[in-house]
This record gives structure tokens, sequence and C-alpha cells, in this order.
């Protein structure tokens, strides 16, 4: 509003049509800058080397008087000529020593001789009106470096606020676009193939507009990524004929910035604006800032992505791990429940791999199992699941798939094999395949469970072969293995006995509790037969522990009890291989597993850990606290109490423990 009062007010005082022209740079490189005149009309004027009487005000800061424009040396002769100036007046208005606008009086048709008296007049009014654009100024950058500094304070963050790159990119491009007053925000990420662009994230971004590839060199985002350097673009330039047509003609002026880590330029964030913008050295830093604190947010978040990724991968395959797995399945299971789909269940076991160990090495046998991943991974969908269960064991889980779709999966997974060992010196891999369908009611033991006793039968009948659990029922398994199960169960707790002689009193300790807290708990019958028969067979799996270390006279040190950590696992193979106690597999396998996750041997937390489980950690906890072992004595009842109350909650189930103390008398 100053401009055009000073335009109106000095025309009307010195009898002379005005106008004010804005001084602005319209690229700006390595060799200075270039500037322009934006007139009132939108007419651009690049003040270049031509006599141009606005160019040698911005050049000298003075003002220039013509006498008669048409004949002047000091005017454009195109510009005089085609609007026939006479008399013509250039005045600065300066402050801090630049010009920012120059006032333009011009006497169309005929010359005048300015004087001194109207000179003076034009500069007094020139030089109030840049006196109050000065102070006005001021408190415009007063008030924007306080705003600029709430928006960096605001986007550290709400950038730190995510370990999650999309979600800390969108926030990145909004906060960019709010500290600079844009109309549009956009991030382009490099494809690491092709070098493009691709558009990533935005804020007030077209539709469609997610997903666009753009070449480097193409529009602001890709002379970012050509140069790795900041780069302005407007609508200046495009007129002047200094740069090609932009992509978005609704953006008149453009700024990006590089984003860089891990020592590679990894993207571009881009501000556009619907005006002509001179886009500050302040406006500048606060991109780069907010992109700098936005790097830094992207860094933490993959880094945070290759942890998880990491804890839930299987290190030699590639495929979930076990723990993983198990969280899976209960997802998928409560899907199921919520949508009525089918749910398939798959266990496939490398047949006879043991002998690719033992006559080819070890090395033989990893790649054997890198080539068993590929072939599961080719064969699957986006949303199914695969998972190395066990050593030479894998597990699929098929979500919306009946046993029939399964058997054709299982299908596609042997093809793969086949191809897959094609151009290889290994045996091609043959595999014993389990079906289970998932029906209301069963959880995730018993759908793997199921599974198991499909991968039982197709072992016991030949190997090789594909059995699903709903189809070949048990009757045919229970025939199989009838008069060897119970053989079996007895051994296996004399082998235990012969072992650890701590086993029989202690083990018919947690028995008694464990299948007495079951009850309180309110479990069905079923439940607590099994409950008693997992208790009994907790311990397992310390079979395969050397002597010297299940019967050293002491405390074991850290080598020791990582091999003793074992023994859940271990256990949980041995029980697999038996059909009439494969039920009770994923009970010993977390019997080790802490209610707040810091348990072994997949750190599962709550819920996700078997009912059993708890239960069995509970009683074995105060059982082995109040038994004395050759290298401590005994606790008291009171004792062993008070460190199950200290622990519910973090190692133990606090439901758990309440029942636990009902049974000791100590609720």
């Amino acid at each position: 509003m100053l401009l055009d009062a000073l335009a109106a007010e000095a025309g009307a005082a010195l009898g002379a049509e005005a106008i004010v022209c804005r001084i602005t740079p319209a690229s700006s490189d390595a060799s200075g800058t270039t500037w322009a005149a934006l007139k009132r009309d939108n007419h651009v004027q690049l003040l270049d080397e031509r006599p141009s009487g606005l160019a040698h005000v911005v050049a000298t800061g003075r003002t220039l008087a013509v006498e008669d424009a048409r004949c002047s040396g000091e005017v454009r002769a195109d510009i005089a000529a085609g609007l026939d100036l006479g008399g013509s007046l250039f005045v600065p208005v300066a402050w801090h020593g630049e010009v920012r606008h120059v006032l333009l009086l011009a006497v169309p048709h005929e010359p005048r001789a300015w004087s001194q008296a109207d000179i003076e007049l034009a500069e007094l009014m020139a030089d109030q009106v840049a006196l109050g654009l000065a102070l006005r100024e001021a408190e415009d950058r007063r008030v924007t470096q306080s705003e600029r500094a709430h928006a960096l304070a605001r986007a550290a963050r709400a950038l730190n606020a995510s370990l999650e790159r999309a979600e800390i990119l969108d926030t990145l491009a909004r906060e960019a676009d709010l500290a600079v007053g844009g109309s549009v925000a956009k991030v382009y990420l490099v494809d690491e193939i092709t070098g493009c662009g691709v558009a990533t994230a935005g804020h007030e971004t077209p539709d469609g507009w997610h997903g666009h590839r753009l070449a480097r060199g193409e529009g602001v985002a890709g002379q970012v990524l050509a140069t790795g350097r900041p780069v302005v673009l407007n609508a200046l330039q495009e007129q002047l004929g200094l740069i090609a047509a932009a992509t978005d003609q609704e953006l008149h002026s453009q700024v990006g910035v590089p984003m860089r880590w891990d020592g590679r330029l990894r993207g571009a964030l881009c501000v556009g604006f619907r005006d002509v913008q001179h886009v500050s050295q302040e406006q500048l830093g606060a991109l780069e800032a907010i992109a700098e604190l936005a790097v830094v947010a992207c860094r933490n978040a993959e880094a945070y992505q290759h942890a998880r990724t990491a804890a839930s991968t299987d290190a030699l395959t590639g495929l979930l791990n076990h723990g993983a797995f198990q969280i899976r399945v209960r997802e998928e299971i409560a899907r199921a429940g919520r949508e009525g789909q089918p749910l398939a269940c798959v266990l496939l076991d490398l047949d006879d791999f043991k002998r690719v160990n033992d006559e080819q090495g070890h090395l033989a046998g990893d790649t054997l199992l890198r080539q068993v991943a590929a072939a599961l991974r080719s064969a699957l969908r986006p949303y199914d699941s695969a998972s190395r269960y066990g050593g030479d064991e894998f597990v699929l889980l098929l979500p919306g798939t009946d046993e029939i779709a399964a058997r054709a999966v299982v299908e596609r997974v042997r093809e793969g094999l086949r191809q897959g060992s094609a151009n290889s010196t290994l045996p091609t891999p043959r595999c014993s395949v389990g079906i289970a369908a998932w029906t209301a009611g069963m959880d995730a033991d018993d759908l793997l469970a199921q599974a198991d006793r499909g991968l039982l039968l197709a072992k016991r009948t030949g190997k090789g072969r594909v059995a699903v659990a709903a189809l070949d029922t048990d009757d045919e398994l229970d025939k199989l293995t009838a008069a060897d199960g119970p053989v079996a169960v007895q051994a296996l707790i004399a082998a235990i006995e012969t072992r650890d002689h701590y086993f029989q009193g202690h083990s018919d300790e947690v028995v008694r509790l464990a299948t007495s807290v079951a009850m309180i708990m309110g479990q069905p019958a079923d439940f607590v037969e099994r409950m008693g028969h997992a208790a009994m067979l907790h311990d397992v799996g310390k079979l395969a522990i050397p002597n010297e270390i299940l019967a050293k006279d002491g405390a074991l040190d850290q080598d020791e009890w990582s091999v003793m950590a074992q023994h859940p696992v271990l256990g949980e193979q041995i029980l697999r291989r038996l059909p009439q106690l494969a039920a009770l597999a994923p009970i010993v396998r977390h019997e080790h597993e802490h209610f707040d996750g810091s348990g072994y041997p997949d750190g599962l937390t709550g819920a996700l850990i078997p009912l059993g489980s708890r239960i069995i950690l509970a009683c074995d906890a105060y059982a082995a606290m109040t038994t004395p072992r050759p290298y401590r004595s005994a606790r008291s009842q009171a004792e062993a109490v008070a460190e199950l109350r200290a622990g519910a909650g973090t190692q133990f189930d606090p439901d758990v423990v309440d029942a636990l103390l009902d049974v000791l008398g100590a609720a």
C-alpha cells in the first residue's frame, strides 16, 4: 500500500504518470546475481548491460533525470520508443544500501526538463516510503525469525516423535511448508537403481502426485539431485528465457535443498509458492535446518528398522525367526476369527537333511537351507508368512487359504525346489509336509500341533508326503504310535533321572503345583492333564546338555550358561518327534519366557507366551528356590513367596502368581 500511495502522490505532485518497479533477483550462480524489474502490469525487464534507466539506478543508487527518453542514450531505446516516453525520472527507493524499488515518473509524448526542486521532492517522498518499508521489514524479520525459531523447535519435536520413515517425511514436508509460508512442499527420494527422483511425501500436493518420477535435472528437485546443491527457480527466469518452462505452471517460485545421510545424496526437499517469491537466505537456512533434522530422524528410523528386522529375521535364510512367527500366527488367528476367513498352517521338514551336513559339510547344508527359503518366497503371496521354525523345519502361514489351496502352495514350493537345484551340485531337497486348517476355538499352539501331527504322519508313512491333519485322521497316526508312545514317555523320564538326580523330587513338586494352579485358574480337565505331562517333562531338553555342565558343582559361567539356555529348544525338538507328546512341545519351548519379554529363547511377552509355560515358570521357580542345591541352601517359603510377588508383572504372569499363592496358602 505504501508503494501504491507513493506512485499516486508523486505522480499528482509532479504532473506525471508514475509506477513503482520492484527490483528482484532473477537468478544467482557462481558468477553473481542477475537482477530484474517487476512492474505493476507483471511485465518483467531484465537489468542487463544495455543502456537502461532502471539498471543505472540499481547500479549507482542515485536518481536519474532524463529530459527526453526517446533520444537519450541512458534509457533503453526499445522501451522509450514503444511507450513514446518523453521526460522520465528514475528515483531509487532504497534502504540498508540496497535499491529495493524504483519510482518511475514519465511524461508521455513530450520532453521535460526536471528541476532540482522536482528531483528533491520525488527523492523526499521516496525516502519517506523507504523508511516506512525498512521499519516494516525489520518488524517482519523479527516476527519471521521468531516464527522460524518456533517452527524449528516444533519440527524437531515432530520429526523425532516417530521411528517410521514415511511419517517422518510427511512431517518434514508439512513443517517445511509452514516454516517458509509456502503453498506446497514435496519430498523426492533417490531411486538407487535408476538415479531418478521418486515423489515420496508431500504437503498440499495434488491427487496422483505420489510415486511420480523425475529425471536428474528436471525441475527444481531434479536440479537438486543433479547438483547436490540448493536451487531456487522462479517465473522471472522462465519469462526471461533463463530456464525452460516449469513443470508446474501453478507455482511461480520454487526452492529445493538436498538431503544427505550415510555419505550419500538421498533426496530433495522442495517448497513451492504461487506468487513470485524472493527466497531469502533466512528461508533457505530454515529449510536446510529442517531437512537436516529430518535426515537425523531418517537415519534413526533406518537403524531402528534394521534392528527390528534383525530381531525378527533368521540370519541364515532371511525368513521370520521362531519368535516373530509366534507373534504373527496369533495375529492371523485373531484376524481370521474377526473376518470369518480360512487360515492354513503348513509345516515342512527336510528329509534326511543331516546326511547333507555329514557328507558335504555344514556350508553345503546352509546353502541348501537358503535354497529352500528362496523357493518359499517365490511361491508365496506378499501377505503370506514363512518362518524357519527349527534347524531344518519351515512353517508357512497362509491367510484366506483352505487345505486344498494349501496343497497347491506346497506343490509350487516343491516345483521351486526342483528348479532351484537344477544348476546346483546339491541334491534336490525332499520334504515331508503337514497341513492344518484353523477352526474357531483353536489357539496358536493348537494350530501348530495339528500341523505337526500331519507332518509326523507324513514322515511315519514313508517321508516325502503331504498329510492334511484334518483329512488324514488322527486314528491312522494313533495306530502307528500307540504301542511305542507310553514306552517313550517312561524312557524319557528314566533318562532324565539318570542324568540329573535333582530331577525326580523337583519335577514331582512342579507337577503338583502346576496342576493345582491350572485348576484354580479354572482350566478344563484336558488342560490340567496336559499341564501335568508338560511339567513332568519340562526339563527333557537337558538330555542333550553335556554332563560336565549338567552336573557342575557350582554356578555356571557365561559360556556354560549359553549352552544350558538351549535346553527349552532342545526339549521342544525331542517332544515334537513323539506324536503323543507333540502338543507339549510349545509349552516346553517357552517355559523360560518372561512376562515382560526379557526371557528366552524368543523374548515373547504377556499373552503371547503359552499359559502352560507361564504356569511352569512360576511353579518351577518356587520349587527351585525351596529346594537345596550343592552350591546354595534352600530358601524359606516366606522368602520364596516374596520373590514371586516381586517378580509379578516382570518375570511372572501376575494371575499365575496369585493362583500359586492360593495353592501355597500365602495369598
